[in-house]
C-alpha cells in the first residue's frame, strides 16, 4: 500500500515569548495559521524499519530526520508492519520558521494511521506521539487557524480565519530555531520576558487583530542576520501592510491591500531572496487537499 500526502507549512501570526518554564523551555503564547506551500510526503508499506528518501534539499535520512523518527515512533506503537518506506520532496525553506520537517512528522503521523487504518491511533494519541517529537507537530495535527500555549504543543482551536493570500520571503540564511531562543534566553535573563498584554486570540481574531500581533524574536533575529532586517526594510517600502517574522526566522511574511506581482516585488528585495505567493488554508481546505490523488 501507498500514498502521497501534502505537508503543509504554517506562519506566525503572533509569537509572544512569556517567560521561562521550569523545564528550560519558554512559555509561549502563539497563533499558527496554515498555508498552501507544501512538501510531498510519500509513504509506501513494506521492508524491515524505516527508509528515507530525501530530495529537494541536502537534509539527513536517519534517525535525526523528524519524518523517519515519526514513522519509528508509530510503528513502534502500533506494530503492524515490519517497515515504510518514506519519500520526502522538501519544497518547504528549511531554517525559515515555516515549520518544515514538523509538518513532514505530522504529515506521516496520519498517514501512516490512514494506510493502517488503526483506530486506536486517535487524535489525541498521536497529539502525543507529536509532542514528544517536537512542540510545533501539534499544530500541523490541527491545522487552520489555532492558538498555541506552553511551549506552543498546548492546541486551542480557532475560528478560521477567512483565506488570503500573502508573499513569503526568504533571504539566504537559515536560521536555528535552538540557538536564537539561547540568545533570547540569555539577553533577557535579567528583566521580564513580556510587558505587553497579550491579546485575546482565544475570543476569536479577524485579520484586522492579526495586524496587530507581533513577534517577540524579530528584532533579535534582524540584528543577528542583517539580510533578514534588509528584506524587512524592502518590503515595508514596497507598501506592505503586514510584515512580520514567522517563527523564529528567517522567513518574512507580507500582507499588501493592493495587489503586487512578483516581478514588481522582487525587483524592490536583495536578489538572493526566494519569493513566493501562498495563501491561507482553512481546516476544510486541508482536509479537501492533504491527500494527492
Amino acid at each position: 500500500m501507498r500514498a502521497t500526502y501534502r505537508s503543509f507549512a504554517k506562519v506566525n501570526l503572533h509569537l509572544e515569548v512569556v517567560g521561562l518554564r521550569p523545564d528550560g523551555y519558554h512559555e509561549l503564547r502563539t497563533v499558527f495559521q496554515s498555508i498552501d506551500l507544501c512538501d510531498l510526503v510519500s509513504l509506501e508499506l513494506g521492508g524491515h524499519g524505516v527508509r528515507l528518501e530525501v530530495s529537494g534539499h541536502d537534509l539527513p535520512a536517519d534517525e535525526s530526520n523528524l519524518a523517519h523518527r515519526a514513522a519509528a515512533a508509530f510503528l513502534s506503537t502500533w506494530p503492524l508492519v515490519d517497515g515504510v518506506r518514506i519519500k520526502l520532496e522538501k519544497r518547504i525553506p528549511v531554517g525559515g520558521g515555516l515549520g518544515g520537517g514538523s509538518s513532514n512528522a505530522a504529515a506521516v503521523l496520519r498517514g501512516l494511521r490512514d494506510l493502517l487504518g488503526v483506530q486506536l491511533a486517535t487524535d489525541a494519541r498521536l497529539q502525543e506521539l507529536g509532542r514528544d517529537l517536537g512542540a510545533d507537530v501539534a499544530f500541523f495535527l490541527t491545522g487552520g487557524t489555532a492558538l498555541g500555549l506552553g511551549r506552543g504543543d498546548e492546541i486551542i482551536r480557532l475560528a478560521d480565519l477567512p483565506e488570503r493570500d500573502l508573499w513569503l520571503v526568504t533571504p539566504a540564511v537559515e536560521v536555528s530555531t535552538a540557538e536564537v531562543f539561547q540568545e533570547f534566553r540569555d539577553l533577557t535573563a535579567d528583566r521580564e520576558i513580556s510587558s505587553m498584554g497579550p491579546p485575546a486570540w482565544d475570543e476569536g481574531l479577524d485579520w484586522q487583530m492579526a495586524a496587530r500581533g507581533w513577534n517577540d524574536l524579530q528584532p533579535l533575529v534582524m540584528r543577528r542576520f542583517p539580510e533578514v532586517g534588509r528584506v524587512y526594510n524592502a518590503l515595508v517600502e514596497a507598501g506592505a501592510r503586514v510584515v512580520r517574522l514567522s517563527g523564529s526566522g528567517a522567513t518574512l511574511f507580507a500582507c499588501f491591500e493592493a495587489p503586487v506581482g512578483s516581478a514588481e516585488l522582487e525587483s524592490r528585495l536583495p536578489t538572493d531572496c526566494r519569493v513566493l505567493r501562498t495563501r491561507t488554508l482553512k481546516r476544510t481546505s486541508l482536509q479537501r487537499l492533504r491527500v494527492v490523488q
